[in-house]
């Protein structure tokens, strides 16, 4: 592999320079057609050397996958059908699939995967490296699938800037790959569930940026502190009669009774998706490992335990400490450790990686104190290290727990494995620096830059994207440490995060979009600089290019049902957004809050729920927008706007291709308060906005639904 490297190397060294502009007219007998520049990706591409001219993807070229392991074959077998349903969006195409059909011909995309065993220092190591060669024939080389998939990505983020026809890609040499293994994001699915489609709309997301990891939190519970419950209203002491009842405690995936165990599938919430509560199956974990392997993404679940473990003390209440919180289990119980046993046996089979979790047990008390917690402390040490050796052997090269080592280890942390991988997200809680110079393998999750809807816990509602882009760092931890070299081989990545705090409140509802709107940025930017360790372009260039290349082609936000209107669950955007908080009274802290969408973002503006809307931003003004992506052209020739109380009584409907030039199909002046419908000429465009010109009062824009038909 090594050789063929350096052989692809050399080879575009060579291109350099032959394939250029001589400047002259074409009388010297020289070709001046100009040789391209590189595209635009996200992440950016780690080298390319322009030729001339471009490849044609045309219905006759196919996709000719070449490897020698079955099971890669049918990951690329899985993965070509995936991209062919980007392609069926982009240009109507749905190209031939060939398993080892050699070389290819003119207009194929021919996947070489050319195997890759990690070393026996590293059996959890990638090579996710790839070349693309274009050149009439799209020759693509990776050793492992991962960088197959990725190849995949570039492809397509190339056919979606093709403005003219989506079906041509510029010639020329690439070769790419990332700086570092672990590029992840983390959702808590513990106090928010997801339903399956928006995990694999979330699993294309991913692969699409080229991010290597999509971390499930499985379970969580509505904390409760020394003073109360969070988010209860009344703030009253917990009780010991009535925790069980009161307290929200979530398990997302489902769990089958043993002989050992009869009540372990109690541990599992209620599938209930009209209530918004889903649970995960065994069908659906093999869809979703299925789908991930042929997308490059390695699935990681987490058991959050021995804290944040209400689903199983509601279930097992023998086995929750009494002296501590109700969530917390008791160490000191070897029927604790079976039970984690067992519910770890029927869930890892179906995943990459494992987190036992191990986040702030016994109160995150300071290090200073923790030698009056000896026991705890011992304790907690066992428990890690135990679970440690069962996953191992198991096949779990990589066993990860939370960042910790500061706090509930001590005074035992000489004892803890040395080996477990440090996931850290508040870096006093971890001791990160002792921790790597302990020489533990360490993940960034930095938690200043957590995504917290309702902004919980003293965290952001969301992540200024302009902020994140500019300050975010990957090799910088929380508390300030940083790793000595990007290139340690202590330092495996970074993770992005989404914590639903308050998300098991329905006095809280956000849906899909609420959780998307404060990702979909984060990823992006996440994904340029984990792949890259930096930017390459100015920050409304990289912002604009985010907003071209989309979600991916065949993202679909929400759980729409179609009805002719070409707008319900695809993407949107606008000029800014604001929340509003609807109490019955005090503050949003103590109030009792009605069951509302609060959340103004543009996503609500398609969602199909009336009740939900986008607001702009009290200092918007009357230029305000929102604009849909429908994510391929359409023909279209009909809006129509659900205001709210804050409407538009001059504004334009503008329609593009690219999301950058604006062409103005209808002008609406002396609009009323009514819901209005407007009608065109039919154009075919992708993108379609709302720009204010005259506000109607002092009350900012604010669109319920926005609809958009052919």
């Amino acid at each position: 592999m090594k050789f063929k490297a350096l052989t692809v190397l050399i080879a575009s060294v060579l291109l350099i320079g032959c394939n250029t502009d001589d400047g002259k007219d074409g009388s010297d007998g020289k070709d001046n057609v100009a040789v391209n520049v590189q595209p635009n990706t996200i992440p950016s591409l780690h080298f390319w050397s322009g030729k001339k001219g471009a490849t044609d993807v045309t219905s006759t070229s196919r996709f000719i996958l070449n490897a020698d392991d079955a099971d890669t074959l049918t990951q690329l077998t899985g993965m070509a059908t995936l991209f062919n349903q980007d392609l069926k969006v982009l240009n109507g195409m749905e190209l031939e699939i060939v398993p080892n059909g050699g070389q290819g011909k003119l207009g194929d995309i021919v996947f070489n995967v050319t195997g890759f065993i990690a070393p026996a220092h590293d059996l959890a190591a990638h090579d996710e490296s790839y070349t693309i060669d274009i050149d009439g024939t799209v020759i693509i080389n990776a050793p492992e699938m991962r960088g197959a998939a990725y190849a995949a990505a570039t492809l397509k983020q190339m056919l979606v800037q093709d403005f003219d026809g989506k079906d041509s890609l510029a010639n020329g040499l690439i070769q790419d790959e990332p700086k570092v293994r672990v590029r992840g994001l983390m959702i808590d699915i513990g106090r928010r569930s997801a339903n399956i489609d928006f995990l694999k709309n979330y699993l294309k997301l991913l692969s699409y940026y080229k991010m290597s990891e999509f971390h499930l939190h499985f379970n969580d519970n509505q904390i409760i502190w020394g003073n109360g419950i969070e988010g209860d209203s009344d703030k009253g002491n917990w009780s010991e009669t009535t925790w069980k009842e009161k307290v929200f405690a979530g398990f997302s995936v489902e769990l089958k009774n043993t002989d050992a165990f009869p009540e372990l599938a109690n541990i599992t919430s209620k599938h209930d998706p009209k209530n918004k509560v889903f649970v995960l199956t065994i069908a659906d974990l093999k869809e979703l490992r299925a789908m991930a392997d042929s997308l490059g993404v390695e699935l990681t679940a987490e058991i959050e335990a021995p804290a944040h473990a209400m689903a199983f003390t509601k279930v097992y209440p023998d086995i929750r400490n009494s002296a501590m919180r109700p969530d917390h289990l008791d160490l000191g119980k070897p029927k604790t450790l079976n039970i984690i046993k067992a519910v770890w046996d029927q869930i890892e089979p179906y995943f990459h990686n494992v987190h036992i979790g191990a986040d702030e047990y016994a109160g995150m008390p300071a290090s200073d104190a923790m030698d009056q917690k000896d026991v705890i402390s011992e304790q907690m040490v066992n428990y890690m290290n135990e679970l440690n050796t069962y996953l191992k052997h198991k096949g779990h090269d990589e066993v990860r727990v939370w960042g910790n080592l500061g706090t509930i280890t001590y005074p035992h942390r000489p004892d803890l494995a040395s080996d477990l991988v440090h996931q850290v997200w508040a870096g006093t809680f971890a001791d990160t620096e002792s921790a790597y110079k302990a020489g533990y393998k360490l993940i960034n999750l930095n938690d200043a830059y957590y995504t917290v809807p309702t902004g919980n816990a003293g965290y952001p509602d969301t992540i200024d994207p302009k902020h994140m882009y500019a300050n975010w760092q990957l090799d910088t931890f929380s508390g300030g440490f940083t790793i000595p070299s990007i290139d340690d081989p202590q330092f495996l990545g970074g993770f992005i995060a989404n914590w639903n705090d308050l998300g098991w409140s329905m006095n809280w509802a956000y849906t899909d979009n609420d959780i998307h709107v404060r990702l979909r940025n984060v990823v992006k930017i996440a994904a340029q600089k984990m792949w890259n360790n930096k930017t390459v372009l100015p920050f409304e260039q990289f912002q604009n290019l985010a907003y071209t290349l989309g979600d991916s082609p065949t993202f679909i936000s929400g759980n729409p049902v179609y009805d002719g209107n070409l707008s319900v669950g695809k993407s949107s955007y606008s000029s800014s957004y604001r929340n509003t908080i609807y109490s019955l009274g005090g503050a949003p802290d103590n109030a009792k809050l009605l069951t509302v969408n609060f959340l103004g973002h543009a996503g609500a503006a398609i969602d199909g729920d009336i009740k939900s809307r986008w607001m702009a931003a009290l200092n918007d003004g009357s230029s305000a927008w929102l604009s849909v992506d429908l994510q391929k052209p359409q023909i279209i020739s009909r809006v129509s706007i659900d205001w709210g109380k804050g409407w538009a009584s001059e504004y334009l409907i503008q329609v593009s291709n690219d999301g950058f030039a604006w062409q103005t199909v209808a002008t609406v002046e002396g609009a009323g308060i009514t819901n209005e419908e407007i009608t065109f000429v039919p154009v075919e465009a992708r993108f379609v906005k709302m720009q204010g010109v005259t506000m109607s009062s002092e009350d900012t824009y604010e669109i319920h639904e926005i609809r958009v038909f052919e």
